[in-house]
């Protein structure tokens, strides 16, 4: 990192949605900092408030969502701006790699023909055949085979592998400043989703932006982020450096979920240790610690009072739970974390 000036700064971030059972809230008091060149990786299981926030960050939430605390990107609360100022920023400073690209891309335009139209939405002065070659360039750029050809093809005329790198395309067009990837390797296979990151990796190099990458998969950001948020129940549970949090984690979640997926260096008779029960309600969230009924380690007072979010003594790893000093070292480990 250059700069020690955020480059996004997310303050106490709830959002809320209405339903018939109740209210649903999704995130609930989230901190979260991006500097400049930097990958986060925000990690978590499904309904922990990786995408919601993402979302948030975006503009994208439906107008009934209920959204407090800040979002300022560069100094600009983007909660408080007006939709046509946000347009402006959408795909332009700020863009995303959405799950699935066959969805994310419209299936009755050609993927050049949409990758042109986010050029000259933010950059009318540009001709439309300059963005053309401009379009061809970036299909080159993230591997996409003879480009000046496949730029009139047709999404369904792309493979899973090659849609994503269109995406990618499509995200890095206006050269934004943050790139929000969402899953970006969901339904695709190990050795397309390492192309992918590759892909990713160079396009970020090539345009110099931040990027978050939202995953559940923590062995997918091992060689990839700068740092590591880790998030449940809508709520950060753990933040600090990458090494951090997979070799001196001080968290039962962290740990859960490093231990709950194979490794290749595991042995055939090793049996995987998956993180028992279900995630809590957004409704109806256990009392105290909202982990505590899948914890091992939950005690009497995880029953009673939820824990905060604490800086350690070397002021850069943050762990939400009243045990983090006292949880035992971690033995030797993999490359996930599991103890060898």
């Amino acid at each position: 990192m250059t700069s020690t000036t955020p480059l996004l700064d997310i303050r106490d971030l709830t959002v809320s949605f209405k339903t018939d059972d109740g209210l649903v809230r999704a995130v609930n008091g989230v901190d979260l900092q991006m500097f400049p060149g930097e990958t986060l990786a925000v990690v978590g299981e499904s309904g922990s408030g990786k995408s919601v926030s993402a979302m948030a960050v975006m503009g994208l939430l439906p107008s009934y969502t209920q959204i407090e605390g800040s979002v300022e990107f560069e100094g600009t609360d983007l909660l408080k701006l007006s939709t046509r100022a946000m347009r402006k920023l959408q795909g332009n400073e700020i863009a995303m790699i959405f799950q699935d690209p066959m969805t994310a891309l419209n299936p009755v335009f050609t993927v050049g023909n949409q990758i042109i139209e986010g050029i000259r939405i933010h950059h009318p002065q540009i001709s439309k055949q300059a963005a053309r070659e401009r379009t061809i360039e970036l299909l080159a750029l993230v591997g996409i085979p003879e480009p000046r050809q496949r730029v009139d093809n047709y999404p369904h005329e792309f493979s899973g592998g090659m849609r994503q790198r269109a995406m990618i395309a499509l995200a890095i067009a206006n050269e934004p400043k943050l790139l929000i990837a969402d899953e970006p390797t969901t339904a695709l296979d190990v050795t397309i989703q390492a192309q992918v990151l590759e892909v990713m990796r160079t396009a970020q190099e090539a345009t110099g932006a931040a990027m978050m990458l939202i995953t559940h998969d923590l062995g997918l950001v091992a060689g990839v982020a700068d740092r590591v948020q880790v998030m449940y129940g809508g709520r950060v549970f753990e933040m600090s450096d990458t090494d951090t949090i997979f070799y001196r984690s001080r968290n039962p979640y962290t740990r859960g979920l490093m231990t709950s997926v194979p490794t290749a260096a595991a042995r055939t008779d090793d049996r995987l240790s998956p993180i028992p029960g279900a995630p809590p309600s957004a409704i109806n969230p256990p009392r105290g610690c909202v982990f505590r009924p899948r914890c091992q380690h939950a005690e009497d007072a995880c029953y009673e009072e939820p824990p905060l979010l604490a800086l350690d003594a070397t002021g850069r790893h943050l762990s939400r739970c009243h045990f983090a000093e006292e949880l035992p070292e971690l033995g030797a480990q993999d490359e996930l974390g599991r103890s060898a």
